[in-house]
């Protein structure tokens, strides 16, 4: 019972590890680093809760609470978490499908939608945890992160278009097209109204946060932007009537209490499949995130950890009104790039996105939608990684259709589609590469050594075929593997050896062709002898019952000397012809004419 008690412990416990060897230098450090992360993730949340659909307040909830217990209970010490651009992207297309299905238009009933969505999500998450399939992350390519990412960062881009040019979303006509050609469809009609203030105060504020980056990274351009823009209507008296606002912002805890856990079943099946894609890419990003953070600090990535931490902060954050959200690679880079040693860096910084967002809300009236469409523009470039795109297109075409399909994907199709599109694409290219049998030839040449060759179709008069298989032989080859030994059953080799010391795992499908090709070579009395066995699939071969058919004598296990089983299975083919075998037996005149000519 206590062993069973330490284990369920063991999740919770990332925090008093940090506390057992905190310091005040580290303190200090943290603490700069939280204050440095929070006033660039307060314009961010704002911005990102805007293209999920809901009010800006809702991104600074997500902030707050998932920031604190995200940055709690990670295994990698510098994520920081709350709102994201691509997890706000897929709860806007899930919820707005499910509000099309219901033919709602109410706000509450979308909120409540959305943060249904956190719960469910949260709960997905954390049965993974339990389930250990945290490592099931690195089945899925860079290649599918970087073809999303740049989706999601073009429908970002087109999707705060409108804000940019003063439009009232409300008034946009709709589009039965999906992704950014649905979006332009319902934008090009309505460019005649842009507000020429709003267009100005975007552009200016994006000019801006492009020359503060210039002068230094580390500097918060995108909240100096949208203090800058507020200023400024606030110094020209400007109003909704001239150019669309965020408006005020209510202060305190939400004025709205939705309760996640009273949606109706069908809306909750609804939402499943988008929940699923979103704890899915929430989780690649994260492990993504702390895998490049932890390739700096030397620091670890444990990914069931990691779903563990963002299935509580979701879980828990829907009960406290948030969003989904996961781990920010700009934050948490920031967090790194700032000195933040500890989780509590991420503590601190959830701590002052909340204490900023109590002294100053009422001033968020003044900020322009258009400076938040500027902080989202450079949000969204980041997002497309053309570097990279045009690199693998050149070194790796496989990964270059993956990555090229899940970005057409992302802007053609729903998107939480894009995400099943591209990991179905990887699966699939790594099952096709899997399922290729590796099957090689073992000639011995006159000077005595074994070296490997294709295998050919025609194998004279070999009497001895001595055969190496390597990798996974698991359901995928078993069909080429029977096709390959029908036509060795067919010549006339009276002993096949084959070799398995390269051979990670076999399934029961490929022992069900191997004890085919060998009950048919001993009814004609000819034998099939394995060697180089390791000790966990000489068990499974044993509990198949292949051994009682091949006989303890013609399986050897593999040994420390290189060949040492490989020669033990020639004297026993040796044995079983009734003779010697020289080069000849297991060579034959063209292999000793090309070893002749290269000796």
């Amino acid at each position: 019972m206590s062993s069973f008690l330490s284990r369920l412990a063991v999740p919770f416990t990332p925090p008093l590890e940090t506390v057992r060897h905190y310091n005040f230098q580290k303190f200090r450090r943290d603490m700069m680093a939280g204050l440095t992360v929070a006033v660039v993730e307060v314009p961010q949340a704002m911005a990102y809760a805007i293209i999920a659909g809901v009010p800006p307040q809702y991104g600074l909830y997500t902030s707050v609470i998932q920031g604190f217990i995200g940055a709690l209970f990670a295994s990698n010490e510098q994520l920081s978490s709350g709102a994201t651009n691509t997890q706000s992207l897929l709860i806007a297309a899930t919820v707005a499908a499910v509000m099309r299905m219901s033919g709602s238009t109410d706000p509450v009933f979308y909120l409540q939608l959305a943060i249904s969505l956190t719960m469910i999500k949260g709960i997905i998450q954390m049965i993974f945890a339990a389930a250990r399939l945290g490592n099931l992350i690195r089945y899925v390519s860079r290649s599918v992160i970087i073809g999303f990412s740049a989706g999601a960062g073009v429908l970002i881009a087109v999707g705060q278009l409108p804000n940019l040019l003063g439009l009232e979303r409300a008034s946009l006509s709709e589009s039965s097209y999906p992704g950014a050609i649905g979006s332009l469809h319902r934008l090009i009609p309505h460019i005649p109204e842009l507000r020429t203030e709003a267009l100005l105060i975007g552009l200016g504020t994006l000019a801006l946060i492009l020359v503060i980056r210039r002068i230094s990274r580390l500097a918060p351009g995108p909240l100096i932007g949208v203090i800058a823009a507020g200023s400024c209507v606030a110094f020209l008296n400007w109003d909704a009537s001239i150019l669309p606002l965020v408006g005020e912002l209510p202060e305190g805890l939400p004025d709205t209490f939705v309760a996640p856990w009273e949606i109706e079943f069908e809306d909750a099946q609804h939402l499943l499949g988008g929940a699923f894609a979103l704890a899915l890419l929430g989780m690649i990003e994260t492990v993504a995130i702390g895998k490049s953070i932890a390739s700096k600090t030397g620091s670890a990535i444990r990914p069931n950890q990691e779903f563990f931490a963002q299935g509580l902060a979701n879980v828990l954050g829907a009960i406290c009104q948030n969003i989904p959200g996961s781990a920010s690679f700009t934050r948490s880079a920031l967090n790194y790039q700032a000195g933040g040693k500890t989780r509590f860096a991420g503590v601190y910084s959830a701590i002052a996105v909340g204490v900023i967002y109590l002294l100053f809300a009422r001033l968020a009236w003044y900020i322009p939608m258009a400076a938040l469409a500027a902080v989202l523009f450079i949000i969204a470039y980041s997002l497309v990684d053309w570097r990279y795109m045009l690199r693998i297109s050149k070194t790796n075409r496989a990964d270059g259709v993956v990555c090229l399909v899940t970005f057409l994907s992302a802007i053609t199709l729903p998107l939480h589609y894009a995400i099943y599109v591209g990991v179905f694409l990887n699966i699939a290219l790594y099952l096709r590469q899997a399922s290729q049998l590796r099957m090689a030839e073992m000639v011995r040449s006159p000077s005595g050594p074994f070296v490997e060759r294709p295998l050919q179709e025609k194998h004279g008069s070999r009497t001895v075929l001595f055969l190496q298989m390597e990798g996974d032989l698991f359901f995928g080859v078993a069909d080429e593997l029977r096709d390959r030994l029908t036509r060795i059953q067919n010549e006339s080799s009276r002993v096949v050896i084959f070799r398995l010391k390269r051979t990670h795992s076999i399934d029961s499908t490929v022992l069900q062709v191997i004890e085919e090709f060998a009950t048919r070579m001993n009814e004609v009395g000819r034998y099939v002898v394995l060697c180089g066995v390791r000790e966990h699939l000489m068990e499974v071969i044993r509990q198949y019952g292949l051994i009682d058919l091949l006989g303890e004598e013609n399986v050897f296990a593999t040994r420390f000397g290189v060949f040492a089983s490989a020669q033990k299975a020639l004297d026993r083919a040796k044995e079983l012809i009734g003779g010697s075998i020289d080069a000849s037996e297991i060579a034959d005149q063209d292999d000793l004419e090309y070893w002749a000519y290269e000796i």
